[in-house]
C-alpha cells in the first residue's frame, strides 16, 4: 500500500509539474531602439512581469518604434508592444496616414508622459523649427512614428517636409546621436522620456540645443491638433539646458493583441501596477517614476483588453 501511495504521489507531482510547465505562456514584447525610453521601460516591464505574473514569460525585443510595434501586434510577430496615445487611435480606425484598420491590438494602460525634444548642437545655429529649412534632419527611427509627429510640428511652422529639408534620414537613437556628432545630420528628432539617455550622454561632451517652437506656433499646433499635450521640459534636465523649454508631448502606453488570454493580461497588468511593480519601474528609468495606478486608465485611446479592464475596475480606477 505504501508503495502504491508513493507511486501515486510521484504520478500526481509529475502530472501537475508538467501541466504547470506547459501552462507557461511565452510572449514577445516589442519595445524601441536601444538607448531610447521605450527600450528601457519595455525591458523593465518584461523583467518584472516575468518574475511576478504567474505562468507568464515575457521577452523584450528591440524595434523601430510605435509604427513597427503596431505592425508586429497586427501580424502576430509580437504579443505586447510599447505604444503612444497619438498614433494607435488612428491606426485602430484605419485613418490617415494608415491605409488599413489595425484593430487586433488592445490597451493595457497608460505608463508615463513622453516629451517632444528634437535636438541639435549649438554650432549649427539652429534654435527653432523655422531654422530647419534647408537642413539634413533625422526624423526618427526606421519603422517608428516619430516622423509623423515631427512633420506635424514643422508643418505648423509653414514648412513642407518633402520640399524644405535638404535631406531626411531615419536612424536608431544612438546612431542618430553619433551622426549629429559627426556632422552627418544637422538635427535629430526625439520623443521620449525625461531624461533620454542618448541626449544626456551628448550633453556631457557637446553644447546641446533643444529645438523649440517659434513664438506662437505651439498654440497654433495645439489648436489644430488637440491630441498634442502642452508640456514644459524642466530646466536642468540636461547639462546646459538652464531654462524651461516649452514643447508638446503625449502619453506612453502598452498594448497587447486582443487574442491573448484574459487571465494572462490580468496578471501582467496587476503585477505592473502593484506597489512593488511601480517601485521597481521607478528604479529602471526616470520615466518609470511617472507611472501610477491612478493614471493608468485615465485615458483610453484604444479599447482596453478585457484582462486590463477587469483589473482596473477591481482597483477602482475605472467605472
Amino acid at each position: 500500500m505504501k508503495v502504491f501511495r508513493s507511486a501515486l504521489a510521484v504520478a500526481v507531482l509529475l502530472l501537475f509539474g508538467t501541466a504547470a510547465f506547459a501552462a507557461t505562456v511565452q510572449l514577445n514584447f516589442s519595445t524601441g531602439s536601444m538607448g531610447g525610453g521605450f527600450y528601457a521601460i519595455g525591458g523593465g516591464l518584461a523583467d518584472f512581469v516575468t518574475k511576478n505574473a504567474p505562468g507568464v514569460e515575457v521577452t523584450a525585443v528591440t524595434s523601430g518604434g510605435v509604427n513597427e510595434n503596431i505592425n508586429r501586434l497586427d501580424s502576430g510577430q509580437a504579443e505586447i508592444g510599447m505604444l503612444n496615445t497619438i498614433d494607435p487611435p488612428l491606426a485602430f480606425e484605419g485613418k490617415a496616414p494608415y491605409k488599413k484598420a489595425f484593430n487586433k491590438m488592445r490597451g493595457m494602460g497608460i505608463l508615463y508622459l513622453q516629451y517632444g525634444q528634437p535636438y541639435t548642437l549649438a554650432s549649427t545655429g539652429i534654435k527653432t523649427y523655422l531654422d530647419l529649412k534647408g537642413k539634413v534632419v533625422c526624423a526618427g527611427s526606421p519603422g517608428g512614428s516619430m516622423h509623423q509627429q515631427f512633420f506635424d510640428w514643422v508643418r505648423a511652422h509653414g514648412l513642407d517636409p518633402e520640399k524644405d529639408f535638404k535631406k531626411v534620414v531615419y536612424l536608431p537613437a544612438r546612431e542618430a546621436m553619433e551622426a549629429l556628432k559627426a556632422g552627418q545630420v544637422d538635427a535629430v528628432m526625439e520623443v521620449s522620456t525625461l531624461p533620454t539617455p542618448t541626449i544626456s550622454e551628448l550633453a556631457l561632451t557637446h553644447d546641446l540645443v533643444l529645438i523649440t517652437f517659434a513664438p506662437g506656433f505651439r498654440d497654433k499646433l495645439i489648436a489644430e491638433k488637440p491630441q498634442y499635450l502642452p508640456l514644459s521640459l524642466p530646466a536642468g534636465t540636461y547639462k546646459g539646458v538652464d531654462g524651461d523649454v516649452e514643447t508638446v508631448g503625449s502619453g506612453a502606453m502598452w498594448g497587447v493583441r486582443a487574442d491573448v488570454d484574459e487571465n494572462v493580461v490580468y496578471e501582467m497588468v496587476k503585477a505592473a501596477y502593484s506597489p512593488d511593480g511601480l517601485k521597481y519601474m521607478a528604479k529602471v528609468h526616470a520615466a518609470g517614476k511617472g507611472m501610477s495606478l491612478e493614471n493608468a486608465a485615465r485615458w483610453i485611446p484604444i479599447p482596453l483588453h478585457p484582462g486590463a479592464e477587469k483589473f482596473f475596475k477591481e482597483a477602482g480606477v475605472l467605472k
